[in-house]
């Protein structure tokens, strides 16, 4: 790709750090230079945010919600600021879709601001496969020493087993072996399962899930050439992950694979959906209303997002994963 990948970076929600973080990363020395980018938000508030950041906000803004400062219930869930958060990942989202976009960069939203306003979806990654017709959407989490790929995401962890299945976890390590040879260039890559149960399922004394279906789509993974390993016990799993030994580990649900990585990477990770027709990402927190508006927000996760989503723009030979 000759010229800089045209990034579009919605808003987030108003009331949490959002804008100071949209501001903040395009303001980085990191960020400059590396895209053409354009915010799905308010302008008005994003102005609100450089000035409370001593901050200027250089680059076009596309507002399709209305929603201004004066709007603003900071650190507060509001029905208001959850329609305009939604208002910008669609027409985000959409102009990924025409190709007026090269990648989309959401800032965290609040879900229960955006069930108020009527989303039955329960995070952005249920919402992106709709908005863009996907059979398949899956968390990846990129930075640091290792990725964490999720079978489940978010769901209560009493419903977990019922959704661990050969062919939700074949399809999952699939997905990521063709996103690290697709968008990460990886010739090789390796990747570990981590098992459900304590001990990974000792043998079957802690639960049968490893034997019924976690041992057979990593078999059938295997045959289809490749490189895959588990199902092994998370407890340990992840201190030799930690070290590097492989390229992503396949975690079981939400916590067991996002406490290990988030401990050791939070301020640099980066929330990749796979399975996508479009390039996404996004910070690995949330909206921390317990300090927006205060001006004291880390920008690093949001600049890591726009880095890694530049990164995979600029790819020769992009393909649709």
């Amino acid at each position: 790709m000759s010229k800089k990948p045209r990034i579009g970076l919605t808003m987030g929600d108003p009331n949490g750090i959002s804008p100071e973080i949209v501001v903040k990363a395009l303001n980085s020395d990191e960020v400059a230079g590396l895209c053409s980018p354009v915010v799905y938000g308010s302008g008005d508030v994003l102005e609100s945010a450089a000035k409370l950041t001593g901050l200027k906000l250089d680059c076009p803004v596309h507002d399709p919600s209305g929603f201004r400062t004066a709007d603003l219930r900071p650190c507060r869930v509001d029905m208001k600021a959850g329609e305009a958060s939604l208002s910008y990942i669609k027409e985000a989202v959409k102009a990924a879709m025409s190709g007026e976009l090269d990648a989309v960069v959401t800032a965290p939203i609040s879900k229960e601001s955006t069930h108020l306003a009527g989303s039955r979806f329960p995070g952005h990654t249920e919402m992106l496969k709709e908005l863009t017709h996907s059979e398949d959407a899956v968390m990846m989490f990129e930075g640091g020493s290792f990725r964490v790929v999720l079978v489940t995401i978010h769901t209560a962890l009493r419903e977990v087993p019922k959704l661990i299945t050969k062919e939700s976890v074949l399809s999952v390590i699939k997905i990521t072996h063709r996103a690290l040879l697709d968008k990460f260039k990886i010739p090789q890559p390796k990747i570990a399962v981590c098992g459900l149960n304590p001990h990974a399922g000792e043998s079957g004394a802690f639960g049968d899930e490893e034997i019924v279906h976690i041992t057979p789509a990593v078999a059938e993974a295997r045959k289809l050439g490749i490189g895959v390993t588990g199902p092994l016990p998370a407890d340990t799993l992840f201190y030799y992950a930690n070290q590097g030994k492989w390229d992503a580990v396949v975690a079981m649900y939400h916590d067991q694979g996002l406490i290990p990585f988030k401990m050791l990477s939070f301020n640099v990770g980066v929330n990749l959906t796979l399975g996508l027709p479009i390039i996404r990402t996004s910070p690995d927190h949330g909206t921390a209303f317990n300090i927006a508006w205060k001006g004291v927000a880390d920008p690093s996760s949001m600049i890591a997002a726009v880095k890694v989503a530049s990164r995979l723009a600029a790819l020769p030979e992009k393909r649709k994963n």
